[in-house]
Protein backbone atom coordinates (compact mmCIF):
# COMPACT_ATOMS: atom_id res chain seq x y z
CA UNK A 1 0.00 0.00 0.00
CA UNK A 2 1.95 3.72 -0.70
CA UNK A 3 2.35 6.30 1.30
CA UNK A 4 -0.72 8.77 -0.15
CA UNK A 5 -3.26 5.64 0.68
CA UNK A 6 -1.97 4.94 4.03
CA UNK A 7 -2.33 8.78 4.37
CA UNK A 8 -5.63 8.87 3.63
CA UNK A 9 -7.02 6.14 6.03
CA UNK A 10 -5.11 7.85 8.61
CA UNK A 11 -7.45 10.62 7.97
CA UNK A 12 -10.50 8.86 7.93
CA UNK A 13 -10.24 7.05 11.03
CA UNK A 14 -9.38 10.47 12.80
CA UNK A 15 -12.53 12.06 11.49
CA UNK A 16 -14.89 9.42 12.31
CA UNK A 17 -13.35 8.37 15.99
CA UNK A 18 -13.07 12.74 16.30
CA UNK A 19 -16.90 12.51 15.09
CA UNK A 20 -17.97 9.81 17.57
CA UNK A 21 -16.27 11.12 20.51
CA UNK A 22 -17.97 14.47 19.92
CA UNK A 23 -21.21 12.79 19.86
CA UNK A 24 -20.70 10.90 22.89
CA UNK A 25 -19.73 13.78 24.51
CA UNK A 26 -22.58 15.85 23.57
CA UNK A 27 -25.31 12.94 24.38
CA UNK A 28 -23.52 12.64 27.84
CA UNK A 29 -23.88 16.64 28.62
CA UNK A 30 -27.36 17.35 26.70
CA UNK A 31 -30.16 15.40 27.65
CA UNK A 32 -32.19 13.65 25.16
CA UNK A 33 -35.41 16.07 25.81
CA UNK A 34 -33.49 19.36 25.55
CA UNK A 35 -32.16 18.00 22.16
CA UNK A 36 -34.76 17.85 20.44
CA UNK A 37 -36.10 21.12 19.12
CA UNK A 38 -40.14 20.96 19.36
CA UNK A 39 -41.66 20.54 23.21
CA UNK A 40 -44.38 18.11 22.04
CA UNK A 41 -43.81 15.54 19.55
CA UNK A 42 -46.03 14.73 16.78
CA UNK A 43 -47.25 11.87 18.49
CA UNK A 44 -48.19 13.98 21.97
CA UNK A 45 -49.68 16.17 19.35
CA UNK A 46 -51.89 13.51 18.10
CA UNK A 47 -52.93 11.85 21.33
CA UNK A 48 -54.00 15.80 22.51
CA UNK A 49 -56.15 15.97 19.53
CA UNK A 50 -57.73 11.96 19.31
CA UNK A 51 -58.59 12.11 23.01
CA UNK A 52 -59.58 15.37 23.50
CA UNK A 53 -61.91 14.81 20.45
CA UNK A 54 -63.19 11.77 22.10
CA UNK A 55 -63.86 12.96 25.33
CA UNK A 56 -65.84 16.31 23.39
CA UNK A 57 -67.99 14.15 22.15
CA UNK A 58 -68.73 11.99 25.13
CA UNK A 59 -69.47 14.51 27.30
CA UNK A 60 -72.50 15.06 25.35
CA UNK A 61 -73.65 12.08 26.46
CA UNK A 62 -72.22 11.88 30.24
CA UNK A 63 -74.72 15.28 30.40
CA UNK A 64 -77.65 12.48 29.76
CA UNK A 65 -76.10 10.39 32.32
CA UNK A 66 -76.06 13.01 34.84
CA UNK A 67 -79.67 14.32 33.98
CA UNK A 68 -80.83 10.17 34.43
CA UNK A 69 -79.48 9.70 37.91
CA UNK A 70 -80.63 13.49 38.78
CA UNK A 71 -84.45 12.15 37.69
CA UNK A 72 -83.75 8.66 39.71
CA UNK A 73 -82.65 10.78 42.58
CA UNK A 74 -85.38 13.14 42.19
CA UNK A 75 -83.58 16.13 42.48
CA UNK A 76 -83.50 18.81 39.47
CA UNK A 77 -79.19 18.82 39.80
CA UNK A 78 -76.44 17.92 41.79
CA UNK A 79 -76.91 14.05 42.25
CA UNK A 80 -75.46 13.81 38.47
CA UNK A 81 -72.10 15.22 39.33
CA UNK A 82 -71.63 11.24 40.76
CA UNK A 83 -70.59 10.58 37.38
CA UNK A 84 -68.61 14.35 36.50
CA UNK A 85 -65.46 12.08 36.58
CA UNK A 86 -66.04 11.06 33.29
CA UNK A 87 -65.53 13.98 32.01
CA UNK A 88 -62.37 14.59 33.19
CA UNK A 89 -60.94 11.00 32.63
CA UNK A 90 -59.96 12.22 29.23
CA UNK A 91 -57.16 14.98 30.17
CA UNK A 92 -56.31 12.82 33.03
CA UNK A 93 -55.52 10.10 30.37
CA UNK A 94 -53.98 12.29 28.31
CA UNK A 95 -51.31 13.63 30.86
CA UNK A 96 -50.68 9.96 31.69
CA UNK A 97 -49.66 9.00 27.76
CA UNK A 98 -47.78 12.31 27.28
CA UNK A 99 -45.80 12.57 30.54
CA UNK A 100 -45.83 16.68 29.08
CA UNK A 101 -46.50 19.44 31.31
CA UNK A 102 -49.41 21.73 29.84
CA UNK A 103 -51.43 18.98 27.53
CA UNK A 104 -54.14 18.47 29.81
CA UNK A 105 -54.78 22.10 29.56
CA UNK A 106 -54.20 21.77 25.72
CA UNK A 107 -56.24 18.63 25.75
CA UNK A 108 -59.17 20.97 27.68
CA UNK A 109 -59.40 23.66 25.52
CA UNK A 110 -59.66 21.25 22.35
CA UNK A 111 -62.14 19.18 24.32
CA UNK A 112 -64.31 22.06 25.08
CA UNK A 113 -64.07 23.40 21.64
CA UNK A 114 -65.35 20.11 20.16
CA UNK A 115 -68.41 20.11 22.53
CA UNK A 116 -69.23 24.06 21.55
CA UNK A 117 -69.13 23.29 17.78
CA UNK A 118 -70.84 19.94 18.56
CA UNK A 119 -74.11 22.20 19.95
CA UNK A 120 -73.69 22.03 23.87
CA UNK A 121 -76.09 23.88 25.69
CA UNK A 122 -73.55 26.00 27.68
CA UNK A 123 -72.47 27.35 24.61
CA UNK A 124 -68.97 29.17 24.35
CA UNK A 125 -68.94 29.11 28.43
CA UNK A 126 -68.20 24.99 27.65
CA UNK A 127 -64.83 25.56 26.25
CA UNK A 128 -64.07 28.02 29.44
CA UNK A 129 -65.05 25.69 31.77
CA UNK A 130 -63.47 22.99 30.24
CA UNK A 131 -60.13 24.51 30.28
CA UNK A 132 -60.11 24.95 33.99
CA UNK A 133 -60.89 21.55 34.15
CA UNK A 134 -57.26 20.70 32.54
CA UNK A 135 -55.89 23.66 34.45
CA UNK A 136 -56.91 22.09 37.84
CA UNK A 137 -55.80 18.61 36.33
CA UNK A 138 -52.72 19.61 36.05
CA UNK A 139 -52.61 20.88 39.52
CA UNK A 140 -53.32 17.80 40.72
CA UNK A 141 -50.98 15.45 39.10
CA UNK A 142 -47.99 16.87 38.56
CA UNK A 143 -46.87 17.75 42.52
CA UNK A 144 -47.22 14.17 43.45
CA UNK A 145 -46.11 12.52 39.32
CA UNK A 146 -43.64 9.66 41.19
CA UNK A 147 -46.53 8.16 42.35
CA UNK A 148 -49.00 7.34 39.48
CA UNK A 149 -51.94 5.95 41.22
CA UNK A 150 -51.85 8.35 43.04
CA UNK A 151 -51.22 11.56 40.97
CA UNK A 152 -54.10 9.58 38.68
CA UNK A 153 -56.67 10.34 41.38
CA UNK A 154 -55.70 13.81 42.66
CA UNK A 155 -55.70 14.97 39.19
CA UNK A 156 -59.01 13.30 38.57
CA UNK A 157 -61.19 14.72 41.68
CA UNK A 158 -59.29 18.34 41.88
CA UNK A 159 -60.20 18.30 37.98
CA UNK A 160 -64.00 17.24 38.95
CA UNK A 161 -64.32 19.88 41.40
CA UNK A 162 -63.02 22.09 39.32
CA UNK A 163 -66.08 21.70 37.24
CA UNK A 164 -68.39 22.58 40.50
CA UNK A 165 -66.43 25.47 41.71
CA UNK A 166 -66.54 27.21 37.95
CA UNK A 167 -70.05 26.71 37.28
CA UNK A 168 -70.85 28.17 41.24
CA UNK A 169 -68.70 31.38 40.48
CA UNK A 170 -70.36 31.54 37.06
CA UNK A 171 -73.83 30.93 37.33
CA UNK A 172 -74.35 30.69 41.90
CA UNK A 173 -75.49 27.47 40.97
CA UNK A 174 -75.50 25.85 44.51
CA UNK A 175 -77.13 28.67 47.08
CA UNK A 176 -76.37 27.85 50.45
CA UNK A 177 -72.32 26.35 51.42
CA UNK A 178 -73.96 22.94 52.65
CA UNK A 179 -75.57 22.41 49.38
CA UNK A 180 -72.22 23.38 47.31
CA UNK A 181 -70.03 21.22 49.93
CA UNK A 182 -72.12 17.89 49.61
CA UNK A 183 -72.15 18.55 45.97
CA UNK A 184 -68.12 19.39 45.91
CA UNK A 185 -67.04 16.47 47.69
CA UNK A 186 -69.54 13.83 45.05
CA UNK A 187 -68.07 15.18 42.51
CA UNK A 188 -64.07 14.75 44.14
CA UNK A 189 -64.50 11.21 44.99
CA UNK A 190 -66.36 11.16 41.44
CA UNK A 191 -63.16 11.93 39.84
CA UNK A 192 -61.04 9.63 41.96
CA UNK A 193 -63.24 6.99 40.85
CA UNK A 194 -63.81 7.38 37.36
CA UNK A 195 -60.93 9.46 36.41
CA UNK A 196 -58.77 8.26 38.31
CA UNK A 197 -58.97 4.98 38.68
CA UNK A 198 -59.96 4.20 35.53
CA UNK A 199 -56.67 5.74 34.35
CA UNK A 200 -54.66 3.72 36.12
CA UNK A 201 -56.50 0.67 34.55
CA UNK A 202 -56.03 1.90 30.67
CA UNK A 203 -52.63 2.45 31.14
CA UNK A 204 -51.72 -1.25 32.39
CA UNK A 205 -54.26 -2.26 29.53
CA UNK A 206 -51.93 -0.27 27.13
CA UNK A 207 -48.67 -1.28 28.98
CA UNK A 208 -50.11 -4.88 28.48
CA UNK A 209 -50.95 -4.25 25.03
CA UNK A 210 -46.96 -3.13 24.20
CA UNK A 211 -48.75 0.59 22.71
CA UNK A 212 -46.89 2.05 25.95
CA UNK A 213 -43.30 0.38 26.77
CA UNK A 214 -42.95 -0.67 30.22
CA UNK A 215 -39.14 0.14 30.64
CA UNK A 216 -40.80 4.01 30.64
CA UNK A 217 -42.50 3.10 34.11
CA UNK A 218 -39.47 1.12 35.66
CA UNK A 219 -39.04 3.94 38.61
CA UNK A 220 -42.68 4.38 39.10
CA UNK A 221 -43.60 4.36 42.82
CA UNK A 222 -47.25 3.09 43.92
CA UNK A 223 -48.97 4.68 47.09
CA UNK A 224 -51.47 2.28 47.12
CA UNK A 225 -53.64 -0.12 45.11
CA UNK A 226 -57.60 0.74 44.45
CA UNK A 227 -59.40 -2.57 43.41
CA UNK A 228 -62.63 -2.20 41.58
CA UNK A 229 -64.74 -3.94 44.11
CA UNK A 230 -63.41 -1.31 46.66
CA UNK A 231 -64.93 1.44 43.54
CA UNK A 232 -68.04 -0.25 43.33
CA UNK A 233 -68.68 -0.15 47.37
CA UNK A 234 -67.70 3.22 47.82
CA UNK A 235 -70.03 4.68 44.32
CA UNK A 236 -73.00 2.67 46.43
CA UNK A 237 -72.36 4.39 49.41
CA UNK A 238 -71.85 7.70 48.17
CA UNK A 239 -75.28 6.79 46.47
CA UNK A 240 -77.30 5.83 49.74
CA UNK A 241 -75.28 9.32 51.95
CA UNK A 242 -76.13 11.60 49.25
CA UNK A 243 -79.79 10.59 48.83
CA UNK A 244 -80.32 11.18 52.08
CA UNK A 245 -78.64 14.28 51.91
CA UNK A 246 -80.74 15.17 49.04
CA UNK A 247 -83.97 14.34 50.42
CA UNK A 248 -83.55 16.78 53.65
CA UNK A 249 -82.16 19.39 51.64
CA UNK A 250 -84.51 19.70 48.80
CA UNK A 251 -87.56 17.98 50.59
CA UNK A 252 -89.87 21.28 49.59
CA UNK A 253 -89.50 20.93 46.22
CA UNK A 254 -90.18 17.22 46.25
CA UNK A 255 -93.57 17.38 47.58
CA UNK A 256 -95.92 19.33 45.80
CA UNK A 257 -95.57 18.90 41.72
CA UNK A 258 -97.94 22.08 41.46
CA UNK A 259 -95.19 24.49 43.55
CA UNK A 260 -92.58 26.25 41.35
CA UNK A 261 -89.15 27.66 43.39
CA UNK A 262 -88.18 30.81 42.28
CA UNK A 263 -84.66 31.35 44.05
CA UNK A 264 -81.43 33.17 43.49
CA UNK A 265 -80.91 37.02 42.67
CA UNK A 266 -84.58 38.03 43.86
CA UNK A 267 -84.85 39.77 47.13
CA UNK A 268 -85.96 36.59 48.94
CA UNK A 269 -86.68 32.53 47.70
CA UNK A 270 -89.92 31.74 47.95
CA UNK A 271 -92.48 28.89 46.66
CA UNK A 272 -95.18 29.49 44.31
CA UNK A 273 -98.68 26.95 43.99
CA UNK A 274 -99.29 27.83 40.69
CA UNK A 275 -103.01 26.19 40.61
CA UNK A 276 -103.98 28.54 43.28
CA UNK A 277 -103.01 32.08 41.19
CA UNK A 278 -105.66 31.09 38.52
CA UNK A 279 -106.37 35.27 38.46
CA UNK A 280 -103.42 35.59 37.14
CA UNK A 281 -103.38 33.52 33.91
CA UNK A 282 -103.84 34.85 31.04
CA UNK A 283 -104.16 32.50 27.07
CA UNK A 284 -101.46 32.93 24.58
CA UNK A 285 -101.28 31.01 21.19
CA UNK A 286 -98.25 29.26 20.46
CA UNK A 287 -96.89 26.11 18.04
CA UNK A 288 -93.95 23.52 19.25
CA UNK A 289 -91.65 22.84 16.62
CA UNK A 290 -89.23 20.29 18.28
CA UNK A 291 -86.73 16.98 17.23
CA UNK A 292 -89.31 14.78 18.11
CA UNK A 293 -92.75 16.33 18.55
CA UNK A 294 -94.53 18.67 16.58
CA UNK A 295 -97.54 21.25 17.86
CA UNK A 296 -100.03 23.29 15.51
CA UNK A 297 -100.20 26.51 16.86
CA UNK A 298 -103.24 26.53 19.13
CA UNK A 299 -104.37 28.29 22.43
CA UNK A 300 -102.70 27.74 25.96
CA UNK A 301 -103.45 28.99 29.23
CA UNK A 302 -101.01 29.66 32.57
CA UNK A 303 -99.32 31.67 34.78
CA UNK A 304 -96.77 34.15 32.87
CA UNK A 305 -93.25 33.87 34.16
CA UNK A 306 -92.89 37.71 34.00
CA UNK A 307 -95.37 37.67 36.97
CA UNK A 308 -93.76 35.61 39.35
CA UNK A 309 -90.29 37.69 38.23
CA UNK A 310 -92.01 41.24 39.21
CA UNK A 311 -93.13 39.51 42.48
CA UNK A 312 -90.08 37.85 43.58
CA UNK A 313 -88.53 41.35 43.02
CA UNK A 314 -85.44 40.26 40.59
CA UNK A 315 -82.53 42.10 41.62
CA UNK A 316 -81.13 44.59 38.79
CA UNK A 317 -77.89 43.11 38.80
CA UNK A 318 -79.59 39.61 37.16
CA UNK A 319 -79.45 38.90 33.82
CA UNK A 320 -80.46 35.43 32.79
CA UNK A 321 -82.75 32.97 34.12
CA UNK A 322 -82.83 28.96 34.27
CA UNK A 323 -86.17 27.11 34.06
CA UNK A 324 -85.64 23.53 35.46
CA UNK A 325 -87.49 20.61 35.03
CA UNK A 326 -87.35 18.02 38.17
CA UNK A 327 -85.15 16.03 35.78
CA UNK A 328 -82.29 17.80 35.69
CA UNK A 329 -83.21 19.08 32.23
CA UNK A 330 -83.22 23.00 32.06
CA UNK A 331 -82.80 25.90 29.58
CA UNK A 332 -81.57 29.31 29.77
CA UNK A 333 -83.45 32.52 28.92
CA UNK A 334 -82.28 36.45 29.01
CA UNK A 335 -83.74 38.44 31.72
CA UNK A 336 -84.43 41.31 28.81
CA UNK A 337 -86.22 39.18 26.62
CA UNK A 338 -88.86 37.57 29.20
CA UNK A 339 -89.32 40.13 32.16
CA UNK A 340 -91.43 42.61 29.99
CA UNK A 341 -93.40 40.04 27.65
CA UNK A 342 -95.98 37.12 28.14
CA UNK A 343 -93.93 34.55 25.92
CA UNK A 344 -93.36 32.28 28.80
CA UNK A 345 -96.41 30.98 30.73
CA UNK A 346 -96.56 27.63 33.04
CA UNK A 347 -99.19 25.50 32.25
CA UNK A 348 -100.86 22.80 34.09
CA UNK A 349 -101.09 19.26 33.10
CA UNK A 350 -103.00 16.64 34.30
CA UNK A 351 -101.66 12.25 34.26
CA UNK A 352 -99.21 12.99 35.74
CA UNK A 353 -99.26 16.07 37.51
CA UNK A 354 -96.95 18.61 36.36
CA UNK A 355 -96.15 22.09 35.54
CA UNK A 356 -95.10 22.83 31.86
CA UNK A 357 -93.51 25.37 30.57
CA UNK A 358 -94.78 27.02 27.23
CA UNK A 359 -92.55 29.08 25.34
CA UNK A 360 -94.18 31.34 22.44
CA UNK A 361 -91.81 32.11 19.69
CA UNK A 362 -88.72 29.52 21.06
CA UNK A 363 -87.55 25.94 19.72
CA UNK A 364 -89.30 22.94 20.60
CA UNK A 365 -86.28 22.32 23.27
CA UNK A 366 -86.74 25.41 25.31
CA UNK A 367 -90.55 24.33 26.21
CA UNK A 368 -89.40 23.09 29.54
CA UNK A 369 -91.92 19.73 31.33
CA UNK A 370 -92.12 19.06 35.17
CA UNK A 371 -91.04 22.68 36.26
CA UNK A 372 -89.77 23.04 40.02
CA UNK A 373 -87.21 25.70 39.99
CA UNK A 374 -86.81 29.05 38.22
CA UNK A 375 -83.12 30.38 38.73
CA UNK A 376 -82.47 34.27 38.50
CA UNK A 377 -78.98 35.17 38.31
Amino acid sequence: MSAPQNLYIKRYWYRYLHKKILLTIIDCVIPMEKKNRYYYSTRDLLVIAVLAALGGVMSTYVGYLGNLVNHIMGVPYGAGQIVGGLHILWMVLIIAITGKKGAGAMGGLIKGFVEFISGSRLGVFVIILSLVEGIFTELGYWPFRKYKGLAYMIAGGLGSFANVLTFQIAYQAYDNIFLFGAVSLLSIISGVVFAGFFTGGIMDNLRDAGIIRRAEEKKEKKAWTFSLPKAFALICLLLIAFSAIYYFALVQMRDDPMTVMVTGSIAYDKDYHVPSLVSHYITINAKLDGQYKHFPAQDYTGLPVSYLLEDARVKDTATKIDIVGSDGYYQTFNLSDVANNDSLILTVQSDPERIWLVAKGYAGGMWVDKVKAIRVY
